[in-house]
């Protein structure tokens, strides 16, 4: 049973990450495992620390399977992931996310950083 702003248990989300080990190059393997999982059918979002993945239980295990082997491809690889079911809509993210960013707003004394959330409070 999932509550508003949830989605269904049976959409499993996945956040994974590759590391490359001992390669020149990092950015190939982590482009081609990004690629592959794409290529399984999951909607998948590439961010700044890592890629999630949505969809069936078969579908999430298919694209990352496919993920690490691409990576693999390239060198040794290290992966890790995280899984969960019932999840957060996009929506209930971006509203508690609109929340976030008015309490942050310079408008209210505090500087931000994207990288970093508030690095000064000013009032």
């Amino acid at each position: 049973m999932s509550g508003p702003g949830y989605m269904s248990r049976e959409i499993l989300g996945c956040q994974f990450s590759i590391y490359p080990l001992s390669q020149s190059d990092i950015d190939r393997p982590v482009q081609a495992a990004i690629h592959a999982a794409g290529a399984e059918g999951c909607p998948v979002r590439a961010g700044n620390l890592s890629t999630l993945l949505s969809g069936s239980e078969d579908r999430v295990f298919a694209a990352l399977r496919a993920a690490f082997r691409a990576a693999q491809l390239h060198g040794p690889t290290v992966m890790t992931a995280t899984f969960a079911s019932g999840m957060p809509t996009d929506e209930l993210v971006g509203e508690i996310q609109a929340g976030l960013d008015v309490q942050a707003s310079p408008s209210r004394g505090a500087q931000t950083s994207p990288s970093q959330g508030v690095v000064s409070d000013e009032g």
